[in-house]
């Protein structure tokens, strides 16, 4: 009786924990680290359906075999169910290991899975995936385990429906709905933080605005749904051109902003160049026609042009994109302090 309730307050410490997790890591961090309380094995795995990511959470002297037998399986068992999962090489696999167990209890090279639970995490009718203990033990798991497994999977279910609901909201506060790239909002509070980094951290910062050419036109002849599909093959253009560190933004219209942080003059403008390139030598595709469309591009940068504020490096990517327009469009121009 005692031992029953013993486990009932560590099965309740585990619930709390998995509730307050508001990231997927942290979420799959919290169980782990707290399971061992509860069960003794050698994997606790988490398989993710809408990202196909499976997490892993083992035994350090986890030998690989033993790792991809664990997901095999936790994929079998969704196969079971009718989730069609899907094959192994297509999923994503996040694995961290930690000592569970002593250095003398280490895991045999050729440890294969002996006992498992593996249950689905399912809320409201949907199959979101699986939860897994897996062990190279004999007979590890008994009812009551299962018992105690399936609150936690249930509670672990409820918080990925919570979790799954508040990344939805998040896309839409951050993204534009068009294009798929950030929004103005997002640039803004991306921005915020790169000029703080740059300005007190001393590091390059540089801003490119982006403005395609004559894009009324395209409109005004083809039509909005026309105009719609070229912000969207442009917007993959710039994302597909930048680094992976880069903020692509939409900014408004046909207007698109790049912050590129520990980036300095000089790579700035081949990357701008790139991008002009890019476009003037791709045709759009609409219906039996194609469009040749090119853009215009403002740089300004950290330190080069002593700007004291995000709102100094805008100002100046602006005078240098309507500098490009200005000046003949289909150009890439850096921003040029006035004389006096």
């Amino acid at each position: 009786m005692r031992l029953i309730v013993k486990n009932l307050n560590i099965l309740r410490s585990i619930l709390n924990t998995i509730n307050t997790s508001f990231e997927m890591k942290e979420l799959v961090e919290s169980a782990g680290n707290n399971l061992p309380s509860l069960f003794e094995f050698s994997a606790f795995g988490l398989f993710w359906k809408e990202e196909s990511t499976l997490y892993l959470y083992q035994e350090e002297s986890c030998p690989l075999s033993f790792t991809q037998e664990v997901a095999k399986n936790m994929l079998r068992v969704l196969n079971i169910l009718g989730e069609g999962a899907e094959e192994l090489d297509r999923v994503t696999l996040q694995i961290e290991k930690k000592k569970l167990r002593p250095s003398h209890m280490a895991m045999d090279p050729k440890a294969t899975l002996k006992s498992y639970l593996t249950l689905p995490l399912a809320v409201e009718e949907e199959i979101m995936g699986c939860v897994s203990l897996n062990s190279d033990q004999p007979n590890a798991y008994d009812a009551q385990d299962l018992q105690f497994f399936s609150v936690i999977g249930y509670q672990m279910a409820a918080t990925l429906k919570h979790y799954q609901r508040f990344s939805s909201i998040k896309t839409m506060a951050i993204y534009d709905t068009l294009t798929g790239l950030y929004n103005r909002r997002y640039l803004e509070e991306r921005l915020m933080a790169e000029t703080q980094k740059a300005f007190y951290g001393g590091a390059s910062l540089s801003l490119v605005m982006v403005d395609i050419d004559h894009f009324k036109k395209v409109n005004d002849t083809f039509g909005h749904t026309t105009g719609d599909l070229v912000l969207k093959e442009i917007a993959s253009l710039l994302k597909n051109s930048t680094r992976k560190k880069d903020t692509v933004a939409r900014y408004g219209g046909e207007e698109f902003v790049l912050i590129l942080p520990e980036a300095g003059l000089e790579v700035t403008v081949a990357i701008a160049e790139r991008i002009r390139r890019q476009i003037e030598q791709t045709p759009f595709e609409v219906g039996q026609t194609q469009l040749n469309l090119t853009v215009s591009l403002g740089i300004s940068s950290f330190p080069s042009h002593h700007a004291h504020s995000k709102e100094d490096l805008i100002q100046m990517a602006d005078q240098a994109l309507y500098d490009a327009k200005r000046g003949g469009r289909n150009r890439v121009c850096v921003y040029n302090p006035p004389q006096r």
